[in-house]
């Protein structure tokens, strides 16, 4: 039986040019609609579709875009893909965000139009999703706002980049604040946001991805906060939950940055969902102690804690609080330490948006944070905390 598909185009030059390059495995049909509803009056006329190619073009966007997204409310099942005369990334993001599965440029993309159909035919559906490879998730979180917690997880996925190569795609998502943090690190100019990302979410595919998608020149793909928000943006914690799902199904390791000002809820939502988390501290006292109230939050909504671990960051000896007391404090093993970096170049690499793998690789710092990544992704053991002793009175 052959594929029935239909080409919503005001040029019919589209349709001879679909079928010349299809081959005899599909039959397509010209449909000039006049609106969203009069295209799906048309589409029920004709009993079943099995693809949807529609035009995009400047002057037609918002028609068409009304259009996919009422066909695919309607039939979520029908797989959609965008054609038009050049790929003006305006364009195409917005095909993509729509519902366009992929976009294919006329007299350009004539040699993949057979292999798309293919896969729009066979397109997986969320049950086949979910029995696919699932990818890890690896949080990074601490009690208050800070920049140090981006700058914890880029280096993590960035070692993660390291370690598995750029055939196994890592994801970056900063939902902590300072907002904007890892892209400002990362020297990296974001326009589409992880909250774009999040009303998006069941339109995630790899072409959305690759053509949305901030990425590194380290192949790292990148989803944060606006630079420019004021405040909490007012989130679905449930929706990012499904984020989170989705992506492991695109992304070999997804690293979470965020932050105890999350709603507690939100916060246990994100832990329950990761596969490790790190707590990140340092040894001030501060610091530790609203650690120690957000991990005590945290029990109260009975989050489970059992894949969590702490990491002492900027770190140095002998200055009281070691690792092993702060583990016992907040009854937390601890994964591993981040030494304090040489001289200016933590701040130097900050303010340069270039990593310190690249700025000061053998800083003690950069040494540490690649054997951090080496056991979170080898599922090395905890350390084995010892007493505290006298450092339990200064958190009673």
């Amino acid at each position: 039986m052959k594929n029935l598909a239909i080409v919503v185009a005001d040029d019919p030059v589209y349709l001879s040019w679909l079928e010349n390059a299809a081959g005899d495995a599909t039959e397509f049909s010209l449909v000039r609609a006049l609106d969203a509803e009069d295209l799906l009056e048309r589409v029920q006329l004709m009993g079943r579709i099995d693809v949807a190619f529609f035009q995009f073009e400047i002057g037609n966007l918002e028609s068409r875009l009304s259009m996919v997204e009422r066909l695919s409310e309607r039939m979520p099942d029908v797989p959609i893909a965008g054609i038009g005369p050049d790929s003006n990334p305006d364009v195409v993001l917005a095909a993509m965000r729509a519902g366009a599965r992929d976009f294919l440029v006329l007299r350009r993309d004539e040699a993949d139009v057979a292999a798309l159909l293919t896969k729009l035919v066979r397109r997986s559906t969320p049950m086949v999703r979910a029995t696919q490879k699932q990818g890890k998730v690896f949080g990074v979180l601490s009690s208050h706002p800070n920049k140090e917690i981006a700058f914890v997880a880029e280096h993590i996925a960035l070692g993660l980049i390291d370690q598995v190569g750029r055939a196994e795609p890592v994801l970056l998502v900063d939902m902590a604040t300072p907002s904007g943090a890892a892209a400002i690190f990362l020297n990296i100019n974001q326009s589409y946001s992880v909250l774009d990302a999040i009303n998006d979410v069941y339109r995630w595919d790899q072409t959305l991805v690759d053509t949305a998608f901030a990425k590194h020149s380290s192949g790292l793909y990148l989803l944060g906060l606006p630079e420019d928000l004021v405040g909490r943006p007012q989130i679905n914690f449930d929706e990012f939950v499904n984020l989170l799902n989705v992506a492991r199904t695109l992304f070999s390791y997804v690293v979470v940055a965020f932050d105890g000002h999350m709603p507690v809820p939100s916060v246990a939502s994100i832990i329950n969902q990761a596969d490790r988390t790190l707590l990140v501290t340092d040894q001030s006292i501060i610091r530790s102690r609203h650690n120690k109230y957000l991990l005590r939050a945290l029990r109260l909504e009975d989050c489970a804690l059992d894949r969590t671990a702490l990491v002492v960051d900027n770190y140095r000896k002998r200055t009281g609080l070691e690792p092993e007391n702060l583990a016992e404090i907040l009854d937390l093993p601890v994964l591993g330490t981040l030494s304090a970096s040489t001289g200016n170049n933590r701040i130097q690499s900050m303010n340069a948006g270039e990593p310190m793998y690249t700025i000061a690789p053998k800083d003690p710092f950069a040494i540490d944070a690649r054997n951090l990544v080496a056991a979170l992704a080898g599922g090395q053991a905890y350390m084995k905390p010892s007493t505290a002793g006298i450092f339990d009175r200064l958190f009673r």
